[in-house]
């Protein structure tokens, strides 16, 4: 398999912290990210590898010689430019499969899982997309039932977003550079021009959604955190290698206050300190997924549109704080109505107490689950919990009188925040 590694970013947001240097070699633990990257690529059996220059061409192309032996291509072209144009401009090089990874991406990735999904999927691109911190400064997807891509939004684009935001990690048949017409002496981005006009002539984009540990630090703010992370030994958490803890949380009376129309955008209120207990949650790296019961779109309560809006917001007001939601699955069904209209990626047919939305995430991004919680406000969320073998915690909402079930939780409190203070201080963690 091969690697393609784009290094020819000029860096001008990071002037102010690493000069007039390149991104590719900005270190991390005493190691260029280059020089890393290139590591975990070859654990992962990675090893024959392209690496596409521009600016600092000269300093990457001598770091590379200097300290690796093996056999380097390292390419610069004059007639075309960008993360989409210098791949046709280096085609000559490129195998039949192989792998794009943007040089300013900093990883502990599992590569294999991620092509054999992408292989199995046939698409003659796929792209790593996961949850971040910087919403707004990142192309998102929508995504159909089978997780290909149905809308790329742009990042600063003002929009409304739903927070899968492609990472830098790609996966792409070679075929994809006949499907578009390239012109000498422009720039093509691969996601904003490529991925753009390929979906438009109906060509399929497969998203591999992910929680492992992958953050761009094309910002100074994002080179400390991950210095930070690094330091506090926090990585680890996000490794597919490692069995994952997460927390669950229902939504309604956990992160948004329970009413009978919080459905819609005008109701829906969000608990304030819900948001900066998800964050406290984002900063140890514990992945926190949602997993809720909508029967209202079944009834017809409330439009798809209406769940959007909400969940925009949502994302948005996470965003502001530099917070966000790893994942989400809906149930959308009631008990004898089936919700009709199922091509979204986030859609489930289990239904609390069924365990079933939280055991698709344990499966999918391998979550420990006696070191995991459940925290929801209803008998229906506890049950769910136990029955996926998680720690539960009830949250005391409006819905305490309808608690029928005969079940107990692990730990009752208030709200959200105090939920995550006993996650954190739990000792069985």
């Amino acid at each position: 398999m091969q690697a393609v590694i784009i290094c020819g970013g000029k860096g001008s947001r990071l002037k102010s912290t690493i000069g007039n240097a390149p991104k590719a070699l900005v270190k991390f633990n005493k190691k260029e990210n280059l020089k890393r990257q290139i590591e975990i690529l070859k654990k992962n059996g990675i090893k024959n590898f392209v690496f596409l220059v521009n600016n600092f061409e000269y300093e990457i192309s001598h770091f590379l010689k200097i300290n690796f032996k093996d056999k380097l291509i390292i390419h610069k072209d004059k007639d075309f430019y960008g993360t989409g144009g210098c791949l046709y401009g280096a085609k000559k090089y490129l195998q039949k499969k192989f792998l794009i990874i943007y040089s300013d991406v900093y990883f502990n990735f599992n590569f294999n899982n991620f092509i054999k999904s992408s292989i199995k999927k046939k698409s003659l691109l796929s792209c790593v997309v996961h949850a971040n911190d910087h919403l707004q400064d990142s192309d998102t997807v929508n995504l159909d039932k089978d997780f290909y891509i149905k809308k790329i939004s742009k990042k600063n684009s003002g929009k409304n977003k739903i927070n899968n935001a492609i990472s830098g990690i790609y996966f792409a048949d070679k075929e994809f550079l006949s499907k578009f017409k390239f012109t000498k002496n422009k720039s093509y981005d691969l996601v904003n021009d490529i991925f753009v006009k390929l979906l438009k002539k109906n060509f399929k984009i497969f998203a591999y959604k992910s929680i492992e540990f992958i953050k761009d630090f094309g910002t100074p703010s994002r080179i400390k955190i991950v210095k930070s992370d690094i330091k506090k030994n926090k990585i680890k958490n996000l490794g597919y290698f490692y069995k994952t803890r997460a927390v669950f949380l229902d939504r309604d009376g956990v992160i948004n206050q329970e009413n009978k129309n919080s459905k819609t955008l005008k109701n829906f209120k969000i608990i304030t300190t819900a948001l900066s207990a998800i964050k406290k949650l984002n900063e140890n790296k514990i992945p926190c997924f949602i997993v809720t019961n909508q029967s209202g779109l079944a009834k017809g309560e409330f439009t798809l549109s209406d769940f959007f809006k909400v969940t925009f917001k949502l994302d948005k007001s996470l965003s502001k704080l530099g917070a966000y939601i790893d994942d989400f699955l809906v149930c959308p069904h009631f008990t004898k109505k089936r919700y009709k209209n199922i091509n979204e990626s986030f859609f489930s047919n289990y239904r609390k107490p069924s365990s079933g939305m939280i055991n698709t995430f344990i499966k999918k991004y391998g979550i420990h689950r006696n070191k995991s919680f459940m925290v929801g406000d209803s008998d229906r969320d506890i049950l769910a919990g136990k029955n996926a073998g998680l720690k539960t915690i009830l949250v005391e909402s409006s819905k305490i009188c309808d608690y029928r079930i005969n079940i107990k939780p692990d730990f009752k409190t208030c709200d959200l925040e105090l939920a995550v203070d006993i996650i954190l201080n739990s000792k069985k963690v």
